[in-house]
């Protein structure tokens, strides 16, 4: 005969099931919505802090979509997307930070028209760092976003923004230096 307390559920195994029950609501998916917003806002908030404390010239480049923020800074990048996974579920959605050295996306060329010999080369961007996050709550109140590589890394959105901006930076930083 089995003992009960066998099958028993761990302190763990609980809040990893509160986990599961509140990222495949739909609170979760609202949440979410909103913890993204916050991010790719404090984002363009704090690129423009740093164009100021490095005294760019030019004015960030700024795209915002719903699930998407890309900010351009002279001849460096940040892109910050969320992902949605095939089960349109935060559990298997992923937050994708990359710092680009290049241009992402559309240019600004002159209006003038341009022979085809003379068309600017483009300039390919090249990754420089990358990092991925996970949706991370038992609720709204305790939202996180986890970090893939190490499980141990958990912050708010405010603080991946600072850690994500500090890539700009570096990315800047590098782009000066060569």
């Amino acid at each position: 005969m089995f003992e009960s307390a066998d099958f028993l559920p761990t302190e763990s195994d609980r809040a990893e099931l509160a986990r599961e029950r509140f990222l495949t609501s739909h609170r979760a998916i609202a949440a979410c919505s909103r913890e993204f917003a916050q991010l790719a806002q404090s984002v363009v908030e704090r690129a423009g802090a740093l164009r100021q404390e490095l005294l760019i010239e030019e004015e960030p480049e700024i795209r915002l979509t719903p699930e998407r923020c890309i900010i351009q800074v002279g001849p460096v990048a940040l892109t910050i997307a969320w992902l949605r996974g095939p089960l349109d579920s935060l559990t298997d959605g992923r937050l994708l930070i990359i710092a680009w050295r290049g241009t992402i996306g559309r240019r600004r060329f002159s209006e003038l028209p341009v022979r085809r010999s003379d068309t600017p080369a483009a300039q390919t961007a090249v990754s420089i760092s990358e990092e991925v996050y996970l949706a991370s709550a038992e609720n709204e109140v305790t939202w996180a976003w986890q970090s893939e590589a190490d499980p141990s890394l958990r912050c708010n959105s405010a603080t991946l923004a600072s850690r994500s901006v500090d890539r700009l930076r570096d990315a800047w930083s590098m782009r000066a230096a060569s």
